[in-house]
């Protein structure tokens, strides 16, 4: 199992959700001995927003995001990698499959647009 410090020494963590960023700063709190409050102070931010920051809430402003991670002694890095292609393409009849756990036959879906297709076709009909 990977921790903190086989991060650390690897010298660099993905992060592909804000779960994962979270968890980035209250690891890299935790290593560093900090409670929510010490961090939040330095960060300038309330412990409250930084509790939602660790729980991966999706909708925090991106500066104090930031500002939180140089305040652990983290710096965000970006870098190219190939598009995730995993949304593209995907019918409704797809998504509605997935939940019940049906598989939709080929002739269900290859006449049916997408779910951005269908969403764009709702703005238009207003």
């Amino acid at each position: 199992m990977w921790t903190y410090d086989h991060i650390l020494e690897a010298g660099a963590m993905q992060l592909h959700t804000v779960s994962d960023v979270g968890a980035a700063v209250r690891d890299a709190r935790v290593k560093r001995r900090l409670t929510q409050a010490e961090l939040a102070r330095q960060a300038g931010v309330s412990r409250e927003w930084l509790v939602r920051l660790e729980h991966g809430h999706p909708r925090l402003e991106m500066q104090l995001v930031l500002d939180t991670l140089a305040a652990v002694g983290l710096a965000l890095t970006a870098s190219e990698s190939e598009p995730d292609d995993t949304s593209h393409g995907t019918t409704w009849d797809d998504v509605l499959a997935g939940l019940t756990g049906a598989t939709p036959t080929p002739d269900e879906t290859s006449n049916r647009p997408t779910q951005s297709a269908r969403s764009e076709g709702s703005d238009e009909n207003g």
